[in-house]
């Protein structure tokens, strides 16, 4: 769902939008979470709940009741000029399938990985079911020694590789963690 208020473009106004927003949430009842204060979330009586993500202009409503969400973007239509994009398919550049009849829902990033791959020229590597062994370690001896190898090493940007490895293993790959803590912790 996109939404568009209309403001004085100042340096505040999405201060302000924000604020207006968040009045209008917990007006009905909604609670903001302490640790992310763009979610939204509303309990009912009947164990049901409705979760708001905003993020831009652009929010994601879940929640297990359809009756309960539509009445939401009602009541925000009052306030905001919203346009309903349906069943979200991608948020976050992340891939939305789902399976209603089994009641499941999968996630998917593989355009990013893609341009991860592409970006750090390892597009045309291939995959493995293990990148690591059990016995594999990592030693000092391997580190670069010589100037050259040392400036080579200044080329590749391995702090972007790493975060963007995170923010795959954040979204979708938590395996990757365990990966990154097992070839981190086996320096010797």
């Amino acid at each position: 769902m996109q939404v568009k208020e209309e403001l004085v473009r100042t340096k505040t106004s999405s201060r302000l939008w924000y604020k207006k927003f968040d009045s209008c949430m917990l007006n009905h009842g909604y609670n903001r979470t302490n640790t992310d204060h763009c979610v939204f979330v509303k309990k009912f009586s009947d164990g049901d709940f409705v979760i708001l993500l905003l993020y831009v202009d652009n929010m994601f409503i879940v929640g297990q009741d359809t009756n309960k969400i539509e009445k939401l973007k009602k009541e925000l239509s009052k306030s905001f000029a919203m346009k309903d994009l349906e069943l979200a398919k991608k948020i976050l550049g992340m891939k939305i399938t789902r399976d209603r009849a089994s009641k499941r829902l999968w996630l998917s990033q593989e355009k990013y990985i893609e341009k991860v791959l592409e970006r750090f020229n390892m597009a045309k590597s291939k995959p493995v079911n293990t990148p690591l062994v059990g016995h594999f370690k990592l030693s000092s001896a391997q580190c670069p020694t010589s100037d050259e190898e040392q400036e080579g090493m200044k080329q590749i940007p391995y702090a972007s590789a790493v975060g963007s490895l995170m923010y795959a293993m954040v979204c979708t790959r938590p395996e990757i963690g365990y990966l990154m803590i097992f070839a981190g912790g086996a320096v010797s």
